[in-house]
C-alpha cells in the first residue's frame, strides 16, 4: 500500500509538471511575439504587396482563439463528463481522467503551434500582402538599384506595432491555431465514434469533418482579408495538422484501434506494472493491498491490445457448431480483471481453431458434415492447454462442449 501511494504521488507530480511545461510554452510565445521580425526587402512595384489593410478583419484573433480553444474545451468536457456517463456508467473519477487527457492533448497542440508559428514569423519576416499600406513609404520613394528592392527605412509609419505586423506573414497564425485546435477535435471525434470500425457509417464522417471544415473557413478568411498569401495559409494548416496529430497520439491510441473506443492511455507508471484497461479497471482494486493484482507490463499490454483488436475483427461464422455462440471479447470497461478476461479470450481462440476431443492428450479424428461437404479435423490438447482449460466450473466454454 505504501508503494502504491508513493507511485500515485509521483504520477500526480508528473502530470502537474506537464501543465507547468505548457504554461512555460505559453510564456515563451508571449515573449517571442513581441520581438521585432526580420524586415525582409520588398519591391514597391510588386502588386501582390499592394493590398489595403482590411479593417475590421473577418475573423479577429480573439474570435479565432474562442473557436479553436474554448469550443473544443467545452465539447471535450461535455463528452468526458456527460456522454461517457451514459456510454460506460463510469464513475466521476474516471471521467475526470478522460477530461484531463483530452485537455492536455489540446493544450499541447495549441502551445506547440503558437510557439513554432511565432518563432518562424520572427525568423523569416515575410512581407504581408498589405505591407506597403502598413509601411506608408515616403513621397518619391523608389526601389533601389540595381536589384530593385526597398527596405523598411523608407517607411513613415509611426505605429511600430502596425509596422512590425507587416513582416509577420509566414506562416499564418490563424491557420495554424485553427487546425491545431479544431483538427484535434476532429481526431477526438474520430476516436470516440470508432470511425474506422469497418462499418462505413457516413454520419460519423460528417461529424468528424465538421471541425476541420471550420478550421478551413478560418484559414480561408485570411486570404480574403489579404492578410496572408496562399502559401502562408497552407503552411500554417500543415503545421497545425501535424501538431494536432502528434498531441492526440501522445494521449490516445490510433484511430484504427476501435477496440479502445477512443479511450485515453492508462496512467503512466514509474518502473511499476501498469493496467491494461481504462481507468475503470485501474480503480477496481483501490482498496486492495496487493499492488500486483490485475496488472501487466507495458509490453504485455501492447501485445494484448493487438490480440483483442484482431479478435473483434474476426468473422463470427465458423465450421465448428459447438463454438458458434455469442462471445463478448475482453472489455476495457468490464468488472473483471484483465488476467481472467484474457484467459477467456485465449481459451476461446484456441478451442475455436483446435477441436477439443479429449483431455488425456490423445489424437482423435472427427468428421463434420455440412451438406455434401465433409471435413476431417485432427486436434490435440497438450499438457499446457489442459492446465489452462481446467474444469467446467472454471472455464466458461468447457461446459458448452461437453
Amino acid at each position: 500500500m505504501a508503494r502504491r501511494k508513493a507511485s500515485t504521488v509521483r504520477t500526480t507530480l508528473s502530470y502537474i509538471a506537464d501543465y507547468v511545461v505548457l504554461i512555460t510554452l505559453i510564456a515563451v510565445w508571449s515573449y517571442v511575439s513581441t520581438l521585432p521580425p526580420n524586415f525582409s526587402r520588398f519591391a514597391l512595384t510588386d502588386i501582390n504587396l499592394q493590398y489595403p489593410i482590411a479593417t475590421p478583419e473577418t475573423i479577429s484573433y480573439g474570435l479565432a482563439c474562442g473557436l479553436c480553444i474554448v469550443v473544443p474545451v467545452a465539447i471535450i468536457a461535455f463528452w468526458a463528463i456527460a456522454i461517457d456517463l451514459f456510454r460506460y456508467r463510469s464513475p466521476l473519477r474516471n471521467r475526470l481522467w478522460e477530461l484531463n487527457c483530452g485537455i492536455l492533448g489540446l493544450a499541447l497542440s495549441i502551445a506547440l503551434t503558437i510557439v513554432i508559428t511565432s518563432s518562424l514569423k520572427a525568423i523569416v519576416g515575410r512581407p504581408r500582402p498589405d505591407v506597403i499600406d502598413r509601411c506608408q513609404p515616403a513621397v518619391g520613394s523608389a526601389d533601389a538599384e540595381p536589384f530593385g528592392l526597398s527596405t523598411v527605412d523608407i517607411c513613415t509609419q509611426t505605429n511600430r506595432s502596425v509596422l512590425m505586423e507587416g513582416w509577420r506573414s509566414w506562416p499564418s497564425g490563424h491557420s495554424s491555431t485553427a487546425f491545431a485546435g479544431l483538427f484535434y477535435l476532429s481526431l477526438y471525434f474520430a476516436g470516440k465514434l470508432s470511425l474506422f470500425d469497418k462499418r462505413g457509417e457516413v454520419w460519423k464522417m460528417v461529424i468528424v469533418m465538421f471541425p476541420t471544415l471550420g478550421a478551413s473557413a478560418i484559414a480561408a478568411s485570411r486570404v480574403l482579408d489579404h492578410r496572408h498569401h496562399g502559401t502562408d495559409v497552407l503552411s500554417g494548416a500543415l503545421l497545425g495538422i501535424a501538431t494536432a496529430w502528434l498531441s492526440y497520439r501522445f494521449y490516445y491510441p490510433g484511430l484504427h484501434d476501435s477496440a479502445r473506443e477512443g479511450r485515453a492511455w492508462t496512467v503512466r507508471s514509474w518502473g511499476e506494472r501498469s493496467m491494461i484497461s481504462s481507468p475503470e479497471v485501474n480503480d477496481l482494486d483501490d482498496d486492495n493491498d496487493d499492488d500486483d493484482a490485475g496488472s501487466m507490463s507495458r509490453e504485455e499490454e501492447a501485445r494484448v491490445d493487438v490480440e483483442i483488436g484482431q479478435f473483434r475483427r474476426r468473422p463470427t461464422s465458423g465450421a465448428i457448431p459447438q463454438l458458434q455462440q455469442h462471445f463478448e471479447p475482453p472489455s476495457y470497461r468490464g468488472p473483471l480483471t484483465e488476467e481472467y478476461e484474457l484467459d477467456r479470450f485465449r481459451e476461446h481462440d484456441e478451442l475455436e481453431t483446435n477441436l477439443l476431443s479429449s483431455s488425456n492428450g490423445r489424437s482423435n479424428n472427427k468428421t463434420l458434415t455440412n451438406g455434401s461437404t465433409t471435413t476431417t479435423t485432427t486436434t490435440r490438447l497438450d499438457d499446457n492447454a489442459k492446465d489452462r482449460v481446467g474444469s467446467g466450473s472454471e472455464n466458461p466454454f468447457r461446459s458448452s462442449l461437453e
